[in-house]
């Protein structure tokens, strides 16, 4: 025996087609997009912010969990808080923009310079001005 169906394939296609082409249809995807976006973030940070497992750095032969030492870094040279390696860090910097600052002064006096020739020899190709016709 074959069941009938609770509603009618017709009407459903026809509910949907209104559905989609009203007005409010991009209004309720977006809203069902924002909900699916704020519990998937909600989601994400309540793992972020849960309680963390201190979990031991080492393990012995046995499995056993073991103590680790941490040693101080050891003293270094500072000059106004930096360190030698932040001090060599700011000098290359330093270096690199000095370098780029001096190609693009360079690149501008070479480009005034081939305008000035540009500019000289179309004056210089220019067809003479005939001052005669002026005298008379």
């Amino acid at each position: 025996m074959a069941e009938t169906p609770i509603q009618n394939q017709t009407e459903n296609s026809m509910a949907w087609d209104d559905l989609r082409t009203s007005p409010a249809f991009p209004a309720i995807v977006g809203g069902l997009a924002g909900a699916i976006g704020g519990i998937a973030l909600m989601f994400l940070f309540s793992r972020l912010t849960k309680a963390k497992k201190n979990s031991p750095a080492a393990y012995d032969a046995d499995g056993n969990p073991m103590n680790i030492v941490y040693l101080p870094p050891p003293e270094q040279f500072r000059v106004l808080g930096f360190t030698v390696g932040d001090l060599m860090t700011f000098g290359g910097l330093g270096i690199g923009l000095y370098r780029q600052y001096r190609k693009l002064r360079r690149a501008n006096a070479l480009e005034l310079e081939a305008s000035e020739l540009e500019s000289q020899t179309d004056r210089l190709l220019a067809p003479p001005s005939d001052l005669s016709h002026g005298a008379r």
